[in-house]
């Protein structure tokens, strides 16, 4: 019995700690469990000041702006230097300095405006021995960034608040600072701090003639709820800065790296490759510049040639001019851009299934690339290639893409795999008409679609243009070849296309699991 019980001791003691841990583990988990269901506000500031010299010693700091905001009654200066009607972004600072004094800076003035606070009898933040309190690392916030669109552009653009500088006709350069009319520069701001200083400061500025402004919280940008509240220009007039309606885009005729002698003179005309774009149609059909200028805000409206090359640069990312051009996964590219459409329950039936399994072919490539003869005036002469665009742009069709719909059958019967169910009735007349309603009014619809086989390839994807076109099984056999990892054999190939296109369009009826509606079970 003595030999038994330090047996007894250790299996008690083992007990005692894995009852300990289990409570440890489901005090953990409840806490973040807890942080990631309720998100922080938009004021939510993630303190990292001190991570650009080294490792930290404590988690980053969660800081509560519009909260203190309020403490401090909108006095601004309570924290940051204001000079005149210019607000500084940095905390106590002009800039940041080193570690150990911008970390005395925070530490010094924030814990004695706590102390002070709760000395005079209010409800405080932590003090020096609470440093996890504000230390408490990353959090999730409902802040968005705000999209400056057209709407709010022109109001800003309209007000008689803000006044052009004295010689100038347009208030451009009020935000656009180094903007002028000879010289356009549509930058606004190189980081996140300058744009918080220009724009509290006008908003401060403007609010002080009593007349009303901007907001000067975080939620009055940052939260997508408060901005659904924001008036709402419906007929903005275009934005002038200086853009043409058309534009002829195509590569600078310079000579190899390998040889620099074998550039061809201006005056010998050259066959290049060129892409007419209508400018105008496109602002019309975007909220702002940055759609496709994406670094718009911080370096201003440039030509994508500064940045991206052939071989690709640095300022680029490395990314060269095809990559910006054509990359899906890009929004700013031309293809990432119309891919987002594809997303549209009316496009999505076809596009989805399409951008797996069909084929890349040079067809898709002339809809927007053209040979060209450019000689000496459509090198040299940018209103040359402008009005070549325009022509060019022009010519192209705009109308519904035309299909004799009463030369479609009416009923498909489709038998080839029937067995424990009757062959399925395939409206198809009714679903190429409900194709086609939903490409209505749409020019670029029409154009994408103008060719031949367009509209049918979104089921006959991998077949010639053709009134009959050849039959499913003709390349999906009844079994899998298992050489053809990538095909899929019939009766995948069926289902997969018919309920990947209602899933895709949002159509709920027949459901994926109703068999019978599709095809009748044999009684």
């Amino acid at each position: 019995m003595e030999k038994g019980r330090p047996m007894l001791r250790w299996v008690g003691i083992l007990c005692v700690s894995m009852a300990v841990a289990g409570f440890g583990l489901n005090a953990l988990g409840g806490k973040q469990g807890s942080i990631k269901a309720n998100a922080m506000g938009s004021d939510l500031i993630i303190i990292d000041t001190l991570e650009k010299f080294g490792k930290l010693d404590y988690p980053v700091v969660r800081f509560e702006h519009d909260k203190h905001t309020k403490a401090v009654e909108g006095k601004c200066e309570s924290c940051h230097t204001v000079t005149g009607n210019t607000v500084t972004a940095k905390f106590k600072r002009q800039e940041d300095t080193n570690a150990a004094e911008i970390k005395a800076i925070y530490h010094d003035n924030c814990l004695k405006c706590h102390d002070d606070t709760t000395k005079a009898g209010k409800k405080s933040g932590p003090g020096s021995e609470e440093c996890r309190t504000c230390h408490a690392g990353p959090a999730e916030t409902s802040r968005t960034p705000i999209t400056f669109d057209k709407s709010l552009h022109y109001r800003h653009s309209s007000s008689k608040l803000m006044l052009p500088v004295p010689g100038q006709k347009e208030n451009c350069s009020k935000c656009h600072v180094e903007d002028k009319p000879e010289a356009r520069n549509l930058s606004f701001a190189e980081n996140k701090d300058l744009a918080h200083e220009r724009c509290m400061s006008c908003h401060m500025e403007v609010a002080k003639t009593l007349e009303p402004s901007g907001p000067v919280d975080c939620a009055g940008c940052h939260d997508a709820t408060v901005r659904a509240g924001f008036k709402k220009v419906a007929d903005v007039p275009r934005l002038e800065a200086g853009q043409t309606d058309y534009a002829l885009l195509m590569a600078t005729l310079a000579a190899p790296a390998s040889d620099p002698t074998l550039v061809k003179p201006a005056s010998e005309p050259t066959i290049v490759n060129a892409v007419p774009f209508n400018h105008k149609l496109h602002e019309e059909k975007n909220e702002n510049c940055s759609v496709c200028h994406h670094t718009a805000s911080t370096k201003g409206v440039v030509s994508c040639a500064q940045c991206h090359t052939s071989l690709g640069k640095e300022e680029g990312g490395f990314v060269t001019m095809e990559q910006a051009m054509h990359r899906v996964t890009a929004q700013s590219s031309c293809v990432g851009c119309h891919t987002q459409l594809h997303t549209k329950p009316e496009c999505s039936g076809c596009h989805t299934f399409m951008g797996r399994t069909g084929q890349g072919t040079e067809s898709s490539c002339v809809k927007c690339h053209v040979e060209i003869t450019a000689g000496t005036e459509l090198v040299e002469s940018k209103i040359a290639r402008n009005n070549t665009a325009a022509m060019l742009m022009n010519s192209r069709v705009k109308t519904d893409p035309e299909i004799k719909v009463n030369e479609i059958p009416e009923i498909i019967e489709i038998g080839v795999l029937a067995n424990e169910y009757q062959p399925s009735k395939f409206p198809h007349r009714k679903i190429v008409q409900k194709i086609m309603e939903g490409m209505k009014d749409s020019s670029m619809a029409a154009y994408f679609h103008s060719s031949p086989n367009a509209v049918c390839s979104g089921c006959h994807h991998n077949s010639p243009a053709s009134a009959n076109p050849p039959k499913c099984v003709s390349c999906h056999g009844k079994v899998a070849d298992w050489k053809d990892g990538t095909k899929p054999d019939l009766k995948t190939a069926y289902h997969q296309q018919c309920i990947g296109c209602h899933s895709e369009m949002g159509i709920q009826k027949p459901a994926a699991t109703a068999c019978a509606e599709c095809h009748a079970v044999k009684q």
